[in-house]
């Protein structure tokens, strides 16, 4: 028998019995976030097709919805521990941190996207700042240069986009065959940043250039590279998507050089000796503000006067605003100012239209035009866009036709320009969606036109409008005509000859002619082409004169 009496379990823990509640990780969640916030920034992309900015801006507010999600998903919702959902947090920052401790952005893109470099390595700017020094340019300015610059002459390139503002090369002769017989590099060598393009008389080339806290105007040698002199400004223009430096290109007329800077500074110079005749702070003396992205304007010579573009109002509802003001070319003073609409990029330009002279300025409301004798606004056209940029060349068709051109989604237009007495009608004759000219230029042969949209080179049938193909990528570059020829300078510094032909698309040649990212317009005189961008400048002989002259070959 057992005395010990009745068995009892032992006792347990009641803390050891007790669940531990276990975390669940809701993926699921996070995924679903993710695709949906791909599937929305796909959807946008072909929507806003083939509107390339706004479909990168809809690429970037894709990517902050979706991590604004993320990050409400991953701290409050994933299930996770709170350790580890701090953990997480301080990893992707880290990540971010060590990302742009590494990289910069260098520059955006002409569709926004940014172009990213090593921190470690030179800027531009440094880059240019270095080889002035290495080179010890001994400037010369104030009287110091010699030599007479004579008047224009056929094959010079005197101004934004040539002598008539069209892009056209008239008189001179390029050779094609580039595989056999390739551009020949006279020159190449860093310069100061800018977007803006040269000027070409005899054997000098103009052109304006960001060197530091200074913005400059440069005088080349047109066959060495070399510096013969310089002016300095303590101004600096500087804008996040636009980048640094002055954007309009310098303006010859009978031994004088006219330039504006990005911060609006309009300058006379000798142009044989940079000495400043006069000058004036157009956006002080007027009391208004920059532009968004800088002063672009170049001048424009018309009999005594030069013409330039204005600023923008500091209260747009004041009644003295004035968008283009003209200036006595000799001694600066002030003639007339017209125009009570807002500025933007486009450069004034002289045109015949039913055998009348009028100054074409290409609003950011629409296109205006004016007497250039007394600034009076004969008749205005509206053509805008959401961001109010128009910043293409107004083409003049004939006596009567005009074709314009604008981006940010909008596209193209033939205008009917008809007059009664004294008074002016326009008339829109047909609208295309194509090509959409965001700061880049077309150019028109034989009926049709010529023009990047949106980076893909196009061809309209000016007559009705009708797109003829459009092919070829070039990013935002510039183009000239020469003869038959497309000369295009795209975003990426290649240079290429395409056929200017409505029936097809035909590439004849290309050669990389500089590096890095280039908006400025090329400019080609006497067989030579000039090319430059923020940071690099390059001159090659395209002549087709096969006895030409030997020049001394200089890359640095």
């Amino acid at each position: 028998m057992n005395e010990s009496g009745p068995q009892t379990e032992p006792e347990v823990d009641q803390a050891t019995s007790v669940e531990i509640p276990r975390r669940t990780f809701r993926w699921k969640w996070g995924l679903a976030i993710l695709l949906l916030g791909i599937a929305a920034i796909v959807f946008n992309w072909f929507r806003l097709a083939p509107d390339r900015t706004y479909q990168v801006f809809s690429v970037y507010e894709g990517i902050r919805n979706i991590l604004v999600g993320l990050l409400i998903w991953w701290l409050l919702f994933s299930g996770l521990a709170w350790k580890t959902r701090f953990q997480g947090l301080g990893g992707a920052v880290l990540a971010f941190v060590l990302f742009f401790g590494l990289l910069r952005v260098e520059s955006f893109e002409g569709d926004m996207v940014p172009r990213f470099r090593f921190r470690f390595s030179p800027t531009p700017e440094e880059r240019a700042e270095e080889y002035f020094k290495q080179i010890n340019i001994k400037s010369v300015a104030n009287g110091e240069a010699s030599g007479q610059i004579p008047d224009v002459v056929p094959g010079d390139w005197p101004g934004y986009r040539g002598a008539s503002r069209n892009g056209i090369v008239d008189e001179q002769f390029i050779r094609t065959d580039w595989k056999t017989d390739p551009p020949e590099l006279i020159w190449k060598h860093p310069v100061g940043a800018g977007w803006g393009s040269f000027c070409i008389v005899g054997d000098r080339a103009f052109t304006q250039e960001q060197r530091g806290d200074v913005e400059v105007v440069v005088c080349y040698d047109a066959l060495s590279g070399n510096q013969l002199w310089v002016s300095e400004d303590e101004v600096r223009f500087e804008e996040t998507l636009g980048g640094v430096g002055p954007r309009a290109t310098p303006t010859f007329d009978q031994g004088f050089l006219y330039t504006v800077g990005g911060t609006g500074v309009l300058h006379c110079f000798e142009a044989a000796t940079g000495i400043s005749v006069w000058s004036h702070d157009l956006l002080e003396e007027q009391n208004q503000n920059n532009l968004q992205w800088g002063m672009s304007g170049s001048p424009l010579i018309w009999e005594n006067l030069v013409i330039v573009n204005q600023g923008l109002a500091v209260d747009p509802s004041e009644l003295g605003q004035r968008s283009i003001i003209a200036f006595d070319k000799r001694t600066g003073e002030q003639v007339w100012s017209g125009g009570t609409r807002k500025s933007s990029y486009s450069s004034p330009q002289l045109a015949e239209l039913q055998g009348a002279p009028q100054i074409l300025v290409f609003h950011a409301k629409g296109l205006e035009s004016f007497a250039p004798a007394d600034g009076q606004s004969l008749w205005f056209f509206p053509w805008t866009n959401q961001a109010g940029v128009n910043a293409a060349q107004p083409i003049v068709i004939n006596d009567s036709s005009i074709f314009i051109g604008s981006g940010y989604g909008v596209g193209s237009a033939r205008l009917l320009i008809e007059k009664s007495g004294e008074d002016w009608t326009v008339k829109e004759v047909w609208t295309s969606n194509s090509p959409k000219l965001k700061f880049n230029s077309a150019v028109k042969l034989d009926g049709f036109v010529y023009g990047l949209d949106e980076g893909i080179l196009t061809c309209l049938n000016l007559e009705n409008g009708k797109r003829m193909w459009k092919k070829g990528r070039y990013g935002y570059g510039q183009m000239l005509l020469a003869g038959s020829m497309l000369l295009i300078l795209a975003e990426d510094g290649s240079v290429e000859l395409v056929k200017a032909d409505p029936d097809e698309y035909f590439q004849v040649a290309k050669i990389q002619a500089i590096s890095g990212q280039t908006w400025n317009h090329p400019a080609l005189a006497h067989g030579k082409l000039f090319v430059r961008n923020s940071e690099m400048a390059a001159c090659y002989d395209i002549s087709k004169n096969s006895q030409r002259a030997p020049i001394k070959k200089r890359d640095r």
